[in-house]
């Protein structure tokens, strides 16, 4: 697992991550993170159900999502913590 974090930007990358570990080491970030930091987000398939667990969990208002990489071989997210 690769995670560097400067300022405001965190780079993560969860591609080496056993699978089971993945989401509690997103979330783990994301939880971790202030108010604007930003998250990008690197895995080897669609983290659609991230957006959906940061969506039930903490709204809408709450972080931007926005695909930067969409497959086939990775993806890339950059995830905004708004509140």
């Amino acid at each position: 697992m690769e995670t560097v974090q400067s300022k405001n930007e965190i780079q993560l990358d969860v591609r080496p991550v056993e699978p089971k570990n993945r989401f509690d080491t997103i979330i783990g970030t994301w939880k971790k993170m202030d108010i604007g930091d930003t998250m990008y987000l690197t895995l080897d398939h669609d983290p659609q159900c991230m957006y959906y667990t940061l969506l039930e969990d903490y709204g809408k208002d709450s972080f931007e999502f926005h695909y930067i990489e969409k497959g086939p071989v990775d993806w890339k997210v950059k995830v905004i913590k708004c509140q």
